[in-house]
């Protein structure tokens, strides 16, 4: 009877072991990568000492020139010297001759006045337009707005299966991993747009698609950001290549299991977060609207875009996903 319990629990246990492995080899490896940051440091402002670095050259000091000027000349010893000085006839009456000095001081004093008074309204100018500008921004960030000054952010989710036979995209995107330093905001930009279109130029090998764009405020915006890339990776066996803000790890090759059917479906994921008040699209049911929706990502402007994260499944060539393990992680995509 004892041996009988004992057997019965050994062969439950070798159950759970075959399931487990089972559940490891029904998921793939996964290539990772991205960065970003969804509070975006103020504009550095230039420092003083650059703009004091190239100081204009200092002229040469005019104390002999004017010397010479107001020195008089020394007297000659045969000479008696001689003092001028200007006589001023104040004539009251109109028929007074022209005075060719008065008239240039009369000329020039009218200039000054008339280039003081364009500098103080100019000076009134400008403080009249930044107190409306700094009145109109307020009011933007308070009430909001339809531009991007305002407290929301945007984050999307773009995923899309491809035939296996799509290779090149799986080596665009393994080589992107590779190169691009995701820790600038140039190289970020390089990774989401590079890999927008390595899809686009295929869209012969598009199978499946599943797509989210939601507006959030911007203090949930990295919470549904982070959820939706731990969503994601909880469909991977292992990321054997990940690049994370400029620092790359890679690891061992992961191998399928013999008795796995041939690799079928390659699945790209794109996770985009903009400071865009809307969302970047809809819902996604055909071809022509996943083409569109690549397009627009591809195009998000530099200065808009705050985090990328591209994942991809499997990353190995030797790994495979077939088409069970795509309907069973990535139930929630739809055949276009």
């Amino acid at each position: 009877m004892v041996q009988a319990i004992e057997l019965g629990f050994n062969d439950r246990k070798l159950d759970t072991f075959l399931l487990k492995d089972q559940q490891v080899y029904a998921k793939s490896s996964a290539g990772r990568s991205g960065g970003g940051s969804f509070t975006r440091s103020s504009p550095s402002k230039p420092s003083s000492s650059s703009t004091s670095k190239s100081s204009p050259s200092t002229p040469s000091s005019p104390s002999n020139d004017r010397d010479a000027l107001t020195t008089p000349s020394q007297p000659s010893p045969n000479r008696p010297s001689t003092i001028v000085a200007p006589v001023i006839i104040n004539n009251p009456s109109n028929n007074s001759p022209y005075d060719p000095y008065r008239a240039t001081t009369s000329t020039s004093s009218n200039g000054m006045s008339w280039f003081v008074w364009i500098i103080i309204l100019l000076i009134i100018f400008a403080i009249v337009y930044f107190i409306i500008r700094a009145i109109m921004m307020r009011s933007k960030q308070i009430g909001g707005g339809n531009d991007l000054w305002n407290a929301t952010f945007t984050v999307s989710k773009l995923q899309v299966a491809l035939f296996a036979q799509a290779r090149e995209v799986q080596a665009r995107l393994t080589e992107l991993t590779l190169e691009v330093d995701t820790d600038t905001p140039e190289g970020l930009m390089t990774l989401m747009q590079e890999s927008a279109l390595a899809l686009v130029r295929t869209p012969e090998n598009w199978t499946h698609v599943s797509s989210s764009s939601q507006s959030v405020h911007r203090d949930k915006a990295e919470e549904v950001f982070n959820k939706l890339s731990l969503e994601e990776r909880t469909k991977f066996s292992e990321e054997t290549l990940v690049n994370i803000r400029g620092r790359v790890a890679q690891r061992s090759t992961a191998i399928a299991s013999p008795d796995k059917d041939p690799s079928a479906y390659i699945v790209v994921t794109l996770l985009i977060g903009t400071e865009h008040d809307k969302p970047l699209f809809g819902d996604i049911k055909n071809i022509q609207e996943l083409r569109q929706a690549l397009e627009a990502i591809a195009s998000i402007q530099a200065s808009h875009l705050l985090v990328f994260e591209l994942l991809w499944s499997p990353q190995a060539d030797t790994d495979s996903l077939t088409y069970d393990e795509l309907l069973t992680e990535y139930s929630n995509m739809i055949q276009i």
